[in-house]
């Protein structure tokens, strides 16, 4: 079975990965299926970004124990991963790196999503999740240090923050379409909202 489940993963060769690093992605994504068997591969606020992003309640103040049981019901109703691609690598810092990865689901949907990996007691383990959002800046508006930026459309709209002084938060304003890439800040909030905090952000022509 094992060995089936392995052809169904598709694994670009390049962009060129340190062998220890890319054992861990193959690690993962070979577990993608079964939450609570890729934990050593996952820290606390990885778990922590993927409860809040599925729960969507700030409110919910579980343990890291309870997040993965409840991550793991829920996977067993969710598409299943057929094949991923990693398409982008990026060295941040000595214990830092990003991935770009191209997913596809069994029902033949596909995403792109930016994964943090940082070295943590000496193990590389999965960090961050970084979603996408292409849509319209709804909304502009400084709060103390942070700049927020409200991005979506009639359906579904989403809270961004970055640093007031930022390129992004000087570089944009209300009525661009533009890309949004961030993760959802879990180790901080605002007025119990749920916000995603911007890793890029591109004006879309």
């Amino acid at each position: 079975m094992s060995g089936r489940t392995d052809r169904m993963f598709s694994v670009e060769s390049s962009p060129a990965i340190p062998e220890d690093i890319r054992e861990v992605i193959e690690q993962f994504f070979r577990t993608y299926h079964h939450f609570k068997g890729a934990r050593q591969f996952q820290t606390d606020t990885f778990i922590k970004e993927v409860f809040y992003a599925t729960k969507q309640d700030p409110k919910d103040q579980r343990s890291i124990e309870e997040m993965e049981a409840y991550i793991q019901r829920k996977n067993v109703h969710r598409l299943r991963l057929k094949s991923y691609v990693i398409d982008e690598y990026l060295r941040i810092g000595e214990k830092v790196c990003m991935i770009g990865v191209t997913r596809e689901f069994s029902n033949a949907h596909r995403n792109r999503v930016l994964y943090f990996i940082i070295q943590e007691d000496g193990v590389w383990r999965f960090h961050h999740i970084v979603r996408s959002l292409h849509g319209k800046i709804l909304e502009k508006f400084q709060v103390k240090e942070q700049m927020g930026f409200v991005v979506g459309d009639d359906k579904v709209a989403l809270l961004f923050l970055t640093h007031a002084d930022s390129a992004d938060a000087t570089s944009f304003i209300l009525g661009d379409y533009v890309h949004m890439e961030g993760f959802l800040e879990v180790e901080q909030e605002v007025s119990g909202q749920l916000f995603y905090r911007v890793v890029r952000m591109n004006r879309v022509h």
